[in-house]
């Protein structure tokens, strides 16, 4: 069986966001990361996943609110830190915190609880 490492895609600080940053800021990391979420770290040197925004999140809090981005902390939206998957936990893991959590993309994070990368429901259908 094949585990979370396997199958995600690694991460660059740049596709990070902390909960001091904008919600502009994490939808820019969202898109410039290709995956439907940005993890929300302690600071972008050591990668401490403390949460996850998703596009969900971005357009729920954020748009559907009627508010204006530049306005809105990552930390008013974002997700816990539980809506992630260690890096050696099973593919079918990370498909039931999908599942859970009702997205398509999780931070992975390593045995420090840094992140490493994501994985999306569309890396999962290739596993």
């Amino acid at each position: 069986m094949s585990c979370c490492s396997d199958v995600m895609k690694p991460i660059q600080a740049s596709s990070c966001c902390t909960p001091q940053d904008t919600a502009t800021h994490a939808a820019r990391a969202i898109r410039d990361s290709g995956c439907g979420c940005a993890p929300v770290v302690k600071d972008t040197k050591s990668l401490k996943l403390v949460g996850v925004v998703t596009e969900r999140d971005v357009c729920c809090g954020v748009a559907a609110e009627d508010r204006h981005a530049a306005d809105v902390r990552v930390e008013e939206i974002m997700r816990p830190a539980s809506a992630c998957c260690s890096a050696d936990a099973p593919v079918e893991e990370a498909r039931q915190k999908l599942h859970e959590h009702r997205t398509t993309s999780l931070p992975v994070v390593n045995s420090e609880g840094c992140c490493c990368g994501t994985v999306s429901a569309h890396h999962l259908e290739k596993s």
